[in-house]
C-alpha cells in the first residue's frame, strides 16, 4: 500500500479572531458608555427630584410657620393700633380689629395704624409748638406790661388793673386749645372749635400789641359812690411812658349799668355833659365833674 501524503490546509484566523474581539471590545464598551449615560440621567433625575421635594417642603413649612406667627402677629399689631388710637385720641372700637387673621389684611392695617400714628404724631407735635408759642406770646407781653407798670407807679401810685385785646385773645385761643383734648377726633364741636381758632389765628396777625392800665380812686359825688379811673395807654409794648392818659367815671357802684360811664378827657381837654347826668333825679353839673377830674384824675406832669 503506497504511502498517502496527507494534505491539509492551515488557515490562519488571528486577524480575524483579533477583528472579532475587538469588535466585542467595542461593544462592550458602548455598552458601559451607555449605561453610565442612563446612570448619569438617573442621577440628574434624581437630584431635581430631592431639590423638587425640598422646595416643596419649604413652601409647606413656610405655611405652617405663617400661620403659627399670624397669630402672634394678630395681637402685636393689635397693641400697636390700640397705642396709636390712645396717644393720639382717636376713638376706635378694637373689636373691628378681629378680622386681622388673614396675614395680608394684617399688614395693611398695620400699615394704616403706623400711618395714622405718623399723622397724630405730626399733629399732636404741630399743636404743642403752637401752645408753646401762645405762651411764649403771653410771657412776652405780661412782662412788657409788669415793667410798664413798676415804672408808671413811681409817678402815679398804685395801679389797679391792665387791658390788653392782644392777650386776651391769646387766652382765648389756649382755653380752646385746651378744649380740644377732651373732644373725639371728628365731632362737629371740634370742627367748631378748630373754625373759631382759625379766625382768631388771623386776628391775632393783625392786632397790635398795644395796652392799657389803670388806676382806680373810689370817691363820692352827692352821697353816690362813684369811680375815678384813669386810663394809660400804651401804643409801643417796649415803652415805659404811655402814648396817652385819659379820665372816665364809672357809676356802677351806685347805679350799676343804668347809667353809661362819662368820658373826661385828657388833662387839658374838654368833655362833653350829656342831658342824663344833669336830670332832676341826679342833679349832676359839669362843674363837679371838673372839680372831679382835677382831683382824682392821675395825669402825669
Amino acid at each position: 500500500m503506497a504511502n498517502k501524503d496527507i494534505e491539509y490546509t492551515v488557515h490562519d484566523y488571528g486577524p480575524l479572531n483579533k477583528a472579532i474581539d475587538e469588535n466585542l471590545r467595542i461593544k462592550r464598551t458602548r455598552s458601559v458608555w451607555g449605561y453610565a449615560k442612563s446612570v448619569a440621567l438617573i442621577l440628574i433625575a434624581l437630584g431635581i427630584f430631592l431639590l423638587l421635594l425640598a422646595w416643596a417642603y419649604s413652601l409647606l413649612n413656610k405655611h405652617y410657620i405663617l400661620k403659627r406667627v399670624a397669630g402672634v402677629q394678630e395681637r402685636v399689631i393689635e397693641e400697636k393700633i390700640n397705642e396709636a388710637v390712645s396717644s393720639s385720641g382717636i376713638s376706635k372700637a378694637t373689636d373691628k380689629l378681629k378680622m386681622l387673621g388673614d396675614n395680608q389684611i394684617a399688614i395693611e392695617k398695620l400699615g394704616e395704624a403706623e400711618e395714622k400714628l405718623g399723622e397724630a404724631e405730626e399733629e399732636l407735635a404741630s399743636e404743642k409748638e403752637k401752645k408753646e408759642q401762645i405762651q411764649a406770646e403771653k410771657e412776652v407781653l405780661e412782662k412788657q406790661m409788669i415793667n410798664s407798670k413798676n415804672e408808671l407807679e413811681q409817678s402815679v401810685g398804685k395801679l389797679d388793673t391792665f387791658k390788653s385785646e392782644k392777650l386776651a385773645l391769646l387766652n382765648e385761643m389756649e382755653s380752646l386749645k385746651n378744649q380740644l383734648k377732651d373732644l373725639e377726633d371728628k365731632s362737629e364741636a371740634k370742627d367748631e372749635i378748630l373754625k373759631q381758632l382759625e379766625e382768631l389765628k388771623k386776628k391775632n396777625e393783625n392786632i397790635k400789641n398795644s395796652y392799657y392800665l389803670f388806676s382806680e380812686e373810689n370817691t363820692e359825688v352827692k352821697n353816690k359812690k362813684i369811680r375815678v379811673m384813669t386810663r394809660f395807654y400804651f401804643k409801643d409794648p417796649d415803652s415805659n411812658k404811655p402814648t396817652s392818659v385819659d379820665c372816665y367815671v364809672d357809676f356802677a357802684p351806685s347805679y350799676g349799668v343804668k347809667l353809661a360811664d362819662l368820658e373826661l378827657g385828657g388833662k387839658d381837654e374838654d368833655f362833653s355833659f350829656d342831658a342824663i347826668y344833669k336830670n332832676k333825679n341826679k342833679r349832676f353839673s359839669k362843674k363837679i365833674f371838673e372839680e372831679v377830674k382835677k382831683n382824682h384824675c392821675r395825669f402825669l406832669n
